[in-house]
Parts: structure tokens; sequence; C-alpha cells
């Protein structure tokens, strides 16, 4: 594809260094000032696998957008910001269709974002562009507790003990209800593909660690950790939970628990929508504060959509 995409003054191109400056300006009025986009633009500027890519209008860069690859042919879009200041030029629909169409060009497999449920705007991009919507999320938060950690026991130390951590996600019932599609970090991944888990292992430092097995392997943990330097807060993310749904409500409890032993300040899970999960949920002291719900979408490249076409 052209390396920029004009459409009257608007110029979609790839990020450069001096775009810097105007994307933090535009991004202190997002997330009342806690947009995460300012903290990754140095990772995001240097990335050579996926695309940053921005919109200038009149010399400034007013919009943003990154598709980024989480693991074999599973790509992730996101950081999707358009300046509040320059609304009605179509600036949004823009940036999409630039990074769209670089995947389309550059990419394989399978493309996915997230966005809230309230976001038309976005909803509409998505099926303009072959979206399909996938599932809905909600968070859930829960604070440590003291008590058992013992019922969990080390499920991988390296990338050579995945073989039976995928084959049981990839027969979990609760995997079954997204698909096998998973959090990690606000990222969707399914971990279930090969080389995924892979991938995260040499993508993310000291990551075996957050492996467990479940009471004998009755279930499934994986968590993802992440820190807010500004209040000091370690949060346990789950990624997988692996597990029959009747169980569900007793292993979030020991969770809860793991985290406590860990020293986390709190505990986070992006809980698809759905009855049994919400139900163990709130059995083990969970809690959400969420006005609305997230979306997660996917695209499917064309060529791994030949694979599916029977034959002539």
């Amino acid at each position: 594809m052209n390396q920029t995409f004009s459409a009257g003054q608007v110029i979609c191109r790839p990020a450069i260094e001096r775009d810097r400056e105007e994307i933090g300006e535009f991004c202190k009025t997002i997330w009342d000032g806690h947009d995460y986009v300012p903290e990754v633009m140095d990772d995001w500027l240097q990335d050579s696998q996926g695309i940053f890519a921005v919109a200038e209008y009149q010399g400034r860069a007013i919009a943003c957008s990154k598709i980024t690859l989480l693991a074999e042919g599973q790509w992730w879009l996101e950081g999707f910001r358009v300046d509040p200041k320059y609304q009605g030029l179509k600036v949004g629909s823009l940036i999409h269709q630039y990074v769209d169409e670089w995947w389309l060009e550059k990419g394989d497999g399978l493309l996915r974002l997230m966005t809230s449920s309230k976001n038309k705007s976005v909803h509409h991009l998505c099926e303009r562009t072959h979206f399909n919507k996938l599932y809905e999320v909600r968070g859930y938060k829960a604070q440590p507790l003291s008590g058992r950690t013992h019922v969990f026991t080390s499920a991988a130390s390296s990338a050579q003990d995945l073989p039976p951590v995928v084959a049981f996600a990839r027969s979990s019932p609760s995997l079954g209800i997204t698909n096998h599609i998973v959090d990690f970090g606000w990222r969707a991944v399914d971990p279930t593909q090969a080389g995924a888990l892979e991938f995260l292992f040499a993508d993310l430092p000291g990551f075996a660690k957050n492996f467990f097995w479940w009471r004998n392997d009755k279930g499934l943990l994986i968590v993802w950790d992440d820190f807010d330097p500004e209040e000091g807060k370690y949060t346990m993310g789950i990624g997988v939970i692996a597990c029959k749904l009747e169980d569900m409500s007793v292993l979030l409890m020991d969770v809860r628990c793991l985290a406590a032993e860990q020293g986390k300040t709190s505990v986070l899970w992006l809980a698809p929508v759905h009855v049994q999960v919400e139900t163990a949920l709130k059995q083990a002291g969970f809690s959400s504060d969420w006005d609305n719900t997230a979306y997660i979408f996917e695209k499917i490249h064309p060529q791994l959509s030949k694979q599916y076409e029977p034959p002539s």
C-alpha cells in the first residue's frame, strides 16, 4: 500500500517521532487524563512488525491507531484516538481504513479489537470493514483475600511444558464460552492456537511464573500483572481461567487468596457476559463498577477465509 493515504486535507501515514507531542496533547482529554497511549509510544514507534499510524491535518497529527502482532496470525487493533477538537472530518473512518488496508496487505490470520458497547460509531466502522462481533465482556474486580494457596502448583516453567496446558485449555467448558479467546492485559488472544503461548513466553519476561494448575489439575489459571506507578497499585489480571462452570466460584475465591500471597492490590477479570460466569463472580466476591460493557470484534484475513471455503 502507499505510505500515505489522503482524503481531502487529511493525510494518513505511519507515525514518526515528531508526532509524539501532538498525540500526547490530545490524549490528555481522554479517560480523564489517564490514557495509556503516551506511555507506550516509544514501543509503538519502534515496532517493526505492526503499524502505528496517524491522521495529519494542516501539518498536525489529530488521530492515531495501532495494529500489534500478539501471536502468530493474531493481531490486535488498539490506540484508536481522534482529537475531540476535529470532529466532522470523518477522521476516525480514514485512520481506521488506513490501518485496516495495511493489515490486509501486510498481515494475516485474524485481527481483533475491543470497544465500548456504547461506541456506535466504531460499531458502524466494524460493520463496514467486515468485522464480526464475537462476544461481550464486563470488568470485575475483587480484593485479595488471606487464605489457602497450596491448591495452586506451577503449570509451566518453560515453553516445553506448554502442550498439556494448551490441551487442557482447549477442552475447557469455561473457555468454550468465548471460543477460547481471552484477555491478556486488555488484549484479546486465543492461547490455544499454535505458537500463541510460546509467543507470550518470549515477549513477556517472567511470564512462566504466572501459569498454575489448580487442585490437582482440576483447573488451569494463567494471570498477567499490571502496575499503576501513579497509585502504586499492583493488579493481578485473569487471563485464562479454565475449569468446569460449577467449579468457577471456588477457583475465583482461591485466585483472591493467590493475589494476597503475591502482594497484589486487586484482582481484575474482563469476564464474558454469561449467566453462570456472572453468578460465579458474585459468589466469589467480585463486583463491577462498569456502567456498560465492551464488545470484542474480529476480522478474518481473506487468505485465511479461503481455507474455509468448500471445494468447487
